[in-house]
């Protein structure tokens, strides 16, 4: 399903109306006009948490996200629409295939698909703990009734997390793996939910962003991200945490770079780090047509 799609051909492939829709502002751009990935990767993480709400009937949580591949860009005014389907159910997690489209601002019959990924949701109590998902057997009847393929394997495992850190003894682990501190942030109440939680959205843009700036640096040149592997998430993030993102170059190709990112949070009045999340964000070269180019290294 890759290329351009008419706007009728969507509306089939759908068979209903998308489960979020929305248009990327200029503050939501990275350079020359294109949205940021992770913009886009909120905005989907929003929409499979409002579709795992309703369908789980309770609070549902981001735990990971795999096999995401970037197709297209998004510009500035795109309508950009986001579909949900769900894959499988557990006894407390659901697996949900998100699929994001664009039409262009410039061109409205044209409509291509901008990226597709696996995310999963687990549902939670009020104290933020896995519990069943209730009803699960019609649930999974549902499912069964509706679901659509994945989107392949997972391709490579995360690493266990550790226990908590202290300041010293984080910056050895890190250099002794090769880490660099990339970004640092606290998140605010305007990046909260609407259940009133940091929504891992926020978290998948802030590490792209990471991301982004040391792939560039490392490349030397413009870079746009391609793809996420073995997305996954230990720790809940509140209101007033730091959270720390650090990167590190795991593989490199003619026109391409993967790094390993990973997230360490600090919690208020606490002088433990704890790691957040992981996973493998891979990025390529290009010129200003949005074109690959070789890295020279």
């Amino acid at each position: 399903m890759n290329g351009n799609l008419t706007t009728d051909f969507l509306e089939v492939l759908s068979g209903e109306d998308p489960m979020l829709r929305s248009f990327p502002m200029p503050s939501d751009t990275i350079a020359d006009n294109y949205v940021s990935a992770g913009w886009i990767l909120s905005q989907m993480d929003l929409a499979g948490g409002k579709f795992a709400f309703t369908f789980i009937e309770g609070r549902a949580v981001t735990v990971s996200v795999d096999a995401m591949s970037f197709h297209e860009p998004v510009f500035v005014g795109d309508e950009v629409s986001i579909y949900v389907y769900p894959c499988s159910i557990g006894t407390s997690s659901l697996t949900l295939k998100i699929v994001a489209y664009a039409s262009r601002r410039s061109l409205k019959s044209e409509i291509v698909k901008v990226t597709e990924g696996l995310f999963k949701f687990v549902n939670t109590d009020a104290n933020r703990k896995p519990c069943p998902i209730p009803g699960r057997e019609d649930k999974l009847a549902q499912i069964e009734e509706h679901k659509v393929d994945g989107l392949g394997k997972p391709s490579r495992r995360a690493e266990e997390h550790d226990n908590g850190l202290t300041e010293p003894a984080l910056h050895a682990f890190l250099k002794e793996k090769g880490y660099k501190l990339s970004l640092r942030s606290v998140p605010m109440p305007r990046d909260t939910n609407y259940l009133g939680d940091i929504f891992g959205g926020w978290i998948l843009a802030q590490m792209d962003l990471a991301g982004l700036k040391e792939a560039e640096r490392f490349a030397g040149q413009r870079v746009v991200s391609v793809g996420i592997e073995a997305m996954s998430f230990h720790q809940p993030l509140f209101i007033g945490d730091e959270v720390s993102f650090y990167t590190k170059v795991v593989k490199t190709g003619k026109t391409s770079v993967t790094l390993k990112i990973e997230s360490r949070i600090l919690r208020r009045q606490e002088e433990l780090y704890y790691k957040m999340t992981e996973g493998y964000f891979s990025y390529v070269a290009v010129d200003e047509n949005r074109n690959p180019v070789a890295i020279e290294k």
